[in-house]
């Protein structure tokens, strides 16, 4: 199964994209991650399955994020 990691920029955000994702059967969850570089506000969107497909529903909904490195895709 394929994974990857999504910075969000803001807690909001992240909230958004989790329920919005959920509502259409993918697996994700909203996880802190170390505020180590200026991509995201210091939460991520952890998302199992299929990556591509869960990335083109937040950019056909204008939801902003960050591929962190090693995130899959």
């Amino acid at each position: 199964m394929a994974a990857c990691y999504a910075a969000m920029p803001s807690y909001t955000y992240a909230m958004k994209a989790e329920k919005l994702l959920r509502s259409r059967k993918f697996s994700c969850e909203v996880r802190r991650s170390e505020k180590s570089s200026e991509a995201g506000c210091g939460y991520s969107l952890f998302i199992s399955g299929d990556c591509s497909g869960a990335l083109e529903v937040l950019r056909k909904y204008s939801i902003p994020y960050t591929m962190l490195p090693g995130g899959g895709v």
